[in-house]
């Protein structure tokens, strides 16, 4: 058998890997270096793919094409990906279900084999010779999705007669170290977006610094908005479970946008409503940051508005939305048990905005807005009118408090 190409040194590609990996790089820019080197070596590589999967609330998987040397496209695959042909007639998938490791596939001349449509349209790009690896990582195939993390590797050629195969040999070879730099790189990422999934950004952030410990919190002035849903425990009560996930899952889509938009980030959802913050950060002074949190609390109405009008249009009942916006200072950070933390904010300004949200009804308003939050931007007072003193529950004093228009 003749020796795999001249200049390959496997054991420095490897090394590289790993450093690479454990370096936290891009995997996009591993994926390039690799090819680089397999190129430089002597490998006729013409056009490379590198998927893995991740654990992320919209992405099912990413993936890279390396080709003309260069990468040439990178991105995620969105969950759902996993159900539609490009995936169920994918030799990927056919290597999954079949526990295949290597599957290899000519393109060119009388032994060409294309019983997938992705080979075909390779062979159309002048590609002779394919093979993919597969590391497994514990996937598996249940109900057609994927389980747990896996990294898949492709390598195509266009010289005539296609790989060696000793050049296909030694590309394997060193791909598990490839994979298992791919899961090195990739696991700052994916526990980022994990916790930000469930914690939100900013605080998924300062978690990520080693802000770990129960009692770790500091003090800041905020804005709070505390939204809530009217009525909904009626309509949950009406309706089926996934009418009511359905329906909440909308709702806070149209809430949602608008505040991340404007700067503000939802730290705890509570049941039927949400709790929010906006930082003065940034360069962002406290007037800053209030204009930003009523813009929000404006479009989520306007959205809401929306939303109920093609609900009512499909013969389902509205759910109104209800907002208090109150500035003050939070503290903000770890609090929980010993070993269950919550990252939130507490104080007398959540308490109060959390009283406001609930005068809506009585006030016969979708919005309230509290003096402290007035004070910390008085440009936006003659967008404001007041709706006299009212006290709220578990307040001692009364508070005068507004509503828009």
């Amino acid at each position: 058998m003749t020796a795999s190409p001249p200049n390959f040194d496997r054991r420095a590609l490897e090394t590289w890997l790993i450093e690479q990996g454990l370096a936290g790089r891009p995997i996009a820019e591993l994926f390039d270096g690799l090819c680089q080197r397999l190129v430089a070596s002597g490998f006729p590589l013409a056009r490379g793919h590198l998927s893995f999967a991740t654990l992320h609330p919209l992405q099912w998987a990413m993936g890279i094409v390396w080709q003309g040397g260069r990468v040439a496209d990178s991105g995620g695959l969105a969950h759902g990906f996993e159900m539609q042909p490009a995936w169920l007639t994918s030799p990927f998938r056919h290597m999954l279900q079949y526990r295949l490791r290597r599957l290899r596939r000519q393109l060119a001349g009388s032994n060409a084999v294309l019983d997938f449509p992705v080979l075909e349209e390779l062979r159309d790009e002048g590609l002779t010779d394919w093979f993919a690896l597969l590391h497994f990582f514990g996937w598996n195939l249940d109900r057609g999705q994927l389980e747990e993390l896996g990294v898949t590797l492709s390598c195509a050629t266009d010289r005539p007669g296609g790989w060696r195969e000793e050049e296909v040999d030694a590309i394997d070879g060193i791909s598990d170290t490839l994979a298992l730099a791919v899961k090195a790189g990739s696991s700052r990422d994916t526990t980022r977006d994990l916790l930000a999934t469930y914690l939100g950004r900013e605080a998924a952030e300062r978690v990520i610094a080693g802000q770990v410990r129960r009692g770790s919190v500091e003090r800041t002035e905020a804005i709070v908005l505390y939204a809530d849903l009217r009525a909904f425990t009626d309509f949950a009560e009406a309706a089926t479970p996934e009418e009511v996930t359905r329906r909440l899952n909308d709702c806070f889509d149209a809430m949602g946008d608008p505040l991340k938009s404007a700067g503000g980030e939802i730290l705890k959802f509570l049941g039927d409503g949400f709790l929010a913050i906006f930082r003065p950060h940034s360069g962002r002074d406290m007037a800053a940051v209030a204009a930003a949190a009523l813009g929000a609390a404006q479009e989520i109405l306007a959205r809401a508005g929306k939303l109920n009008d093609t609900e009512q249009a499909a013969g389902n009942p509205p759910l109104a939305v209800d907002i208090a916006l109150h500035a003050g200072e939070v503290t903000y950070g770890n609090v929980g048990t010993a070993d269950r933390l919550d990252f939130t904010v507490i104080g007398p300004a959540v308490n109060q905005a959390s009283r406001l949200e609930g005068m809506c009804r009585e006030l016969g308003r979708h919005l309230l807005i509290s003096d402290s939050f007035v004070r910390a931007a008085p440009a936006l007072r003659p967008q404001l009118r007041s709706l006299g003193q009212h006290r709220l529950r578990g307040v001692s004093e009364a508070h005068e408090v507004f509503g828009t228009g």
